[in-house]
């Protein structure tokens, strides 16, 4: 211990050095500039009293830009402008110009004397002059001379002395650095090529400046604002990037050493600086059109890109609290999105998309005369391009290795956006990068990846596969190609592996990909497939290797079949994936999907059952149609069908329950697949002649009632089911009924003819009228279609003839006479009858009331889910318009709940770049409507639902633009070039004039756009302020008077009626009788014995029950109820 204590005894104390100039002074208030130069005469020395002349001379600088008072600021800057004004020298000779004599000369004196606290502090007091100064006008002169005259020889051995100190020293370089920032930036860079002509000082060591930096343990989040040292020459650096011209600027990039040196580690530095070095690339390297592409390109060489990418993690490595809306992620991911997508901006290069760099397909391979042709199965193709391809975008590739797609949505869009621009990188990336290498369950990391994968077969296929040029005369390699389709870590294994999991997330993705990658396959193979004057065995040879490769990698049919089979039946979203699935295979790849039996006879028969329940809800209704849909198609190429079984859990056969879901839908509902595959199998079953005569089928069903329904349909069943069992039998019996060399009737009326005589003399009264009436009507109708006239003359009166019933007898025949009726002026043309004729042609036979709502149909109900919001995402462009899909979207902008309408909003912008992007031919217009529609809504407020005349417009509009043949096509064309948004209240008075008012741009077009306008008008009402809207514009006056046109189609007065009904149906009814006169006008159709009195009879106790009753009275002296008594009778 007393050794220790000796040892303790002998180290000598430290000597404690107090500087005197720390010592707060008190505070000197600096009025004139007399004052302030006495404070800063030069005194050949470093007292105290020199230093605290400085810091006077800061403070009061300070003060200037911390004051908020103008009238103070404004005199301090008047005492400051005076004294530079005594401060400069030689002001007419520029190059002998001199000022601040006396700070300068303190400045060379501490340097001869290496005072190290007035060296740091002068440059300091110089900088923070420079900056004060840099935004007052009238001190620009006096700065431009101060910045020159700092940049002579003698000022510049200040500068060096500090740049030539170790790095250590701090305190000595960044108040030269900073000083020198704001020489460079000064009056927008007035000097800055001055800096750069000194450069052997003005940049000395700026590399070694960057690289310092301060140990991790010391870097907490409030020293990353403070000043360090790699701070300074950071901002000295990009001022230079900045203000430089585009030659400086060039050598300077060209400095790799010292770029490396500023990206290093940049994710470490503090926010602002960061964003600040982001902004600074984008606009003055990256969109500086005055440097070359070579420059941009060394700046933004691979190692630089991968520094900037690591800057997608800042936010979650930073604990520095954000600035109002500064991001840095956001700022790295615009920044790479523009330079990795534009090849002007120096990253991307030109490539050839699905073709390898080096390859020439616009090119044969020659043909030896005395060689097998062998095609792609030559040793110049076989096994090429299968591990590594080449490509240009060499930095892009290494780029996107470091991305992170699956943890990071703006790193996965970015690549995604890669993908889009160089295609060729689809290979590369896969080729490398190892994923799905975890159990498929549904982690963080699975659902990335997923993610990921899913949006990389959503990638448009490109155009020509890429080829630039002449039409490419070889294939891309299908190695290349079905990298796009099935990317290689969706092994065949995995895919099976998640079909088989109990997870439904799991299961569905996979479902859903293989879908939407059967999809591009097909639109791939459309491509492979299409004619070609030469080439196309190589081609077709193509397609079938693109099909084996696609099926290596594909679950199995048979796998699919049995994850339907394993589907619990209530899970019905599940069950329409996967049906969706089959029905996609049997559409794309027909010979694979056959290998496997399938027989979905009981599957459909299992949804036309729950179709037929009507306690189900609107929302697994849509999931059944669906189902009903993807059936429909597998049922169209499965050869094991059985269509006219009938089951015992259902009515009727499969086809005729089919056929009873189609005459049970509304206008709204898309039907069209299945009603074209209904119509395809009754017309390949000789059942009837052809599409017309399919729709005189459907409209002759009378849907007043379930019981009607039902007992056509069952005679109909009946008819059918006999004609598929002896088809000769009744093709000779139909020949016997008509003409010698004629063959246009349609089998069914054979049948018809032999049937009726046993429901004659059944005995049931009730069925014989029900079932006469729909035979006359359907011959009716047949008639009308063009089928033989005299042969279904003949067959009404074998029928009416063996008929002893008179009601049965009456409806024979008033119901051929009115069908003949419905579709006049088309009669001698022999036009197709069409789906929405009317089917109430008993009601003068019959003294029962009709139901208004079995033959119009109510308002349709917004839907709870609103599935539209997606459902167009799912598939291609062409596909989602041809179904209906974005229609429906455009209609959520009208939908009550506002977190709706905003979704559809965002939706529809999606879908706005989508097809602005798209190959679609039609694209422009469809996103001129889009636009224009969506400008409508926000200009109505999405705080409040757009009208749904505007939504229906545009949904009408977007049908319009896909027939470039369509009668309205012109008139829409107009329209849509008024203006960038609609004027809502004005629209039906637009489309009134340009239609009703104004002759029709086709001579035969009239009731095809009067037909239109009134669909408009029906779907575009559907609440209250609808109804408003349309008074305001007087529709229904207009439409009234149209009823009365001797021109006009009784199925377009039956149009008018349901547009009637339907303002009854929204509360309109007291402003048609108030507004509209509307109780007068149905007393007068009633009174000529109108073909439509009974409807027209109901409309008129409709308005009467709906309106408001007290008021009504009021208005008519109770003299309505009366009126409506006897229109009833």
């Amino acid at each position: 211990m007393a050794h220790f204590h000796e040892d303790a005894c002998r180290v000598k104390r430290r000597k404690l050095d107090v500087d005197s100039s720390a010592i707060a002074a008190p505070a000197v208030t600096i009025l004139s500039h007399p004052q302030l130069r006495t404070l800063l005469a030069f005194q050949q020395s470093a007292s105290p009293e020199v230093k605290q002349g400085v810091r006077y001379f800061k403070d009061f600088l300070t003060s200037i830009n911390e004051v908020e008072k103008e009238n103070e600021k404004a005199k301090k800057l008047r005492i400051l402008k005076a004294y530079c004004d005594s401060q400069l020298v030689n002001a007419d000779d520029a190059a002998n110009a001199s000022c601040f004599y006396d700070l300068i000369q303190t400045w060379n004196f501490a340097e001869n004397g290496n005072h190290e606290s007035l060296l740091s502090l002068i440059p300091s007091v110089l900088a923070l002059f420079l900056k004060t100064i840099s935004s007052q006008l009238e001190f620009r002169d006096f700065g431009l001379v101060l910045c020159k005259f700092l940049l002579q020889k003698e000022q510049l051995k200040l500068f060096n002395r500090a740049f030539t100190a170790s790095k250590a020293k701090e305190h000595l370089i960044s108040p030269c650095l900073r000083l020198l920032t704001e020489i460079v930036s000064f009056d927008g860079g007035a000097v800055a090529r001055h800096v750069y002509g000194r450069r052997e000082i003005t940049l000395k060591r700026l590399d070694v400046f960057l690289s310092v930096r301060k140990s991790s343990a010391d870097a907490d989040s409030e020293d990353r604002q403070k000043s360090t040292l790699r701070r300074n020459a950071q901002r000295y650096l990009i001022a230079n990037l900045k203000f430089q011209n585009s030659t400086a600027k060039e050598e300077i990039i060209r400095q790799g050493k010292l770029i490396r040196a500023f990206l290093e580690d940049i994710r470490r530095d503090s926010r602002d600086i960061v964003i600040d070095i982001i902004r600074t690339i984008d606009k003055h390297i990256a969109s500086d059109a005055s440097l070359s592409r070579n420059t941009k390109s060394l700046f933004l060489n691979r190692w630089n890109l991968e520094r900037l990418v690591t800057l997608f993690g800042y936010e979650r490595e930073s604990d520095e609290p954000a600035v109002g809306d500064e991001n840095v992620s956001k700022e790295i991911y615009k920044l790479l999105g523009d330079i990795c997508t534009n090849s002007e901006k120096g990253v991307l290069l030109p490539e050839t998309g699905w073709y390898p760099s080096g390859s020439n397909p616009d090119i044969l391979p020659p043909n030896d005369d005395g060689a097998i042709p062998l095609g792609l199965d030559s040793p110049i193709h076989f096994d090429k391009y299968k591990e590594s391809v080449p490509v240009r975008n060499g930095n892009l590739s290494a780029l996107i290795q470091v991305l992170r797609p699956e943890s990071d949505t703006m790193q996965m869009n970015l690549l995604l956006k890669i993908f889009k621009n160089a295609p060729e990188l689809v290979f590369d990336f896969f080729s490398k990068r190892k994923m799905f290498t975890s159990d498929s369950k549904p982690t963080p990391s699975w659902i990335g990846e997923s993610a990921f994968l899913f949006s990389t077969i959503q990638l448009p296929v490109p155009v020509d596969c890429g080829w630039k040029g002449s039409p490419a005369l070889v294939p891309p390699p299908i190695p290349i190609v079905i990298e796009s389709i099935l990317p290689r870590p969706l092994t065949q294994k995995i895919l099976t592996r998640c079909l088989n999991q109990n997870t439904d997330v799991v299961t569905l993705f996979a479902v859903r990909i293989i879908t939407l990658a059967l999809r591009k396959l097909q639109a791939i193979l459309r491509i492979f497939n299409a004619d070609r004057e030469t080439g196309q065995e190589l081609w077709s040879q193509a397609a079938g290797k693109l099909i084996n490769e696609y099926c290596r990698r594909c679950p199995s049919m048979k796998d699919v079949i049995l994850l339907f089979r394993n589907t619990a039946k209530g899970n019905l979203q599940q069950q329409d994936a996967v049906l969706e699935l089959l029905s996609t295979f049997y559409e794309v790849i027909p010979t694979i999907a056959l290998e496997e039996k399938f027989d979905i006879s009981l599957t459909l028969v299992d949804v036309l059952k729950q179709l037929n329940n009507v306690k189900s809800q609107a929302e697994d209704r849509e999931l059944l149609l669906s189902q009903l849909q993807h059936l429909l198609v597998i049922a169209q190429h499965s050869p094991t069908m059985r269509w006219w079984q009938k089951p015992e859990s259902l009515e009727f056969s499969a086809l005729v329950s089919i056929f009873k879901v189609l005459t049970e839908s509304s206008s709204q509902t898309p039907f069209e697949d299945i009603k074209a595959l209904v119509q395809d199998v009754l017309i390949q079953n000789s059942v009837i002649l052809n599409p017309g005569s399919f729709n005189a089928l459907l409209s002759s069903v009378n849907r007043s009632s379930n019981a009607t329904l039902t007992a056509e349909l069952s005679f109909l069943d009946n008819c059918i089911t006999r004609l598929v069992k002896k088809p000769v039998l009744y093709l000779e019996l139909a020949q016997s009924l008509v003409g010698s060399g004629q063959e246009n009737l349609s089998l069914l009326v054979g049948v018809i003819n032999e049937q009726w005589p046993f429901v004659a003399n059944s005995g049931e009264l009730d069925r014989q009228v029900t079932i006469s009436g729909w035979i006359g009507q359907l011959l009716g109708l047949l008639s009308v279609a063009g089928e033989d006239e005299n042969a279904l003359k003949s067959v009404r009166d074998a029928a009416v003839d063996i008929t002893e019933n008179k009601k049965a007898r009456l409806a024979l025949r008033k119901a051929f006479k009115h069908a003949k009726a419905i579709v006049d002026g088309n009669v001698k043309n022999h036009k197709p009858v069409n789906g929405d004729v009317s089917t109430q042609l008993e009601s003068e036979s019959r003294a029962s009331r009709v139901d208004l709502t079995e033959i119009f149909g109510a308002v349709p109900v917004e839907s709870d889910s609103h599935p539209a919001l997606n459902r167009w995402e799912r598939e291609d462009i062409e596909f989602a318009l041809e179904h209906g899909h974005v229609g429906e979207l455009i209609l959520c902008l009208c939908s009550e709940y506002e977190e709706v309408r905003r979704q559809a909003s965002s939706a529809i912008h999606r879908f706005m770049a989508k097809i602005y992007d798209s190959t679609y031919e039609d694209r422009q217009a469809i996103y001129v409507v889009a636009g224009e529609v969506l400008e409508t809504a926000n200009d109505v407020g999405l705080e409040t639902p757009l009208p749904y005349i505007a939504g229906e417009l545009a949904a009408q509009i977007v049908t319009v633009l896909m027939d470039p043949v369509h009668k309205l096509y012109g008139k829409v064309n107009k329209f849509l070039n008024k203006g960038p948004r609609w004027e809502v209240a004005k629209i039906p008075s637009y489309w009134i004039d340009k239609i009703l008012l104004h002759e029709p741009e086709y001579n035969d077009s009239h009731h095809e756009e009067v037909r239109w306008l009134l669909g408009l008008f029906i779907n575009g009402l559907r609440t209250k302020k609808d109804m408003d809207l349309y008074r305001r514009a007087n529709v229904f006056e207009r439409v009234l008077l149209l009823y009365n046109s001797p021109g006009l189609t009784d199925s377009l007065r039956r149009m008018i009626l349901h547009l009637l009904f339907r303002a009854c149906e929204v509360d309109g009814s007291t402003t048609l009788l108030t507004r509209a006169g509307a109780y007068s006008w149905v007393q007068g159709q009633v009174a000529v014995q109108d073909s439509q009195s009974d409807i027209l009879r109901e409309i008129a106790s409709e308005l009467y029950n709906r309106c408001d009753r007290e008021w009504i009275d009021r208005w008519s002296g109770s003299t309505l109820p009366q009126a409506l008594t006897r229109i009833s009778v």
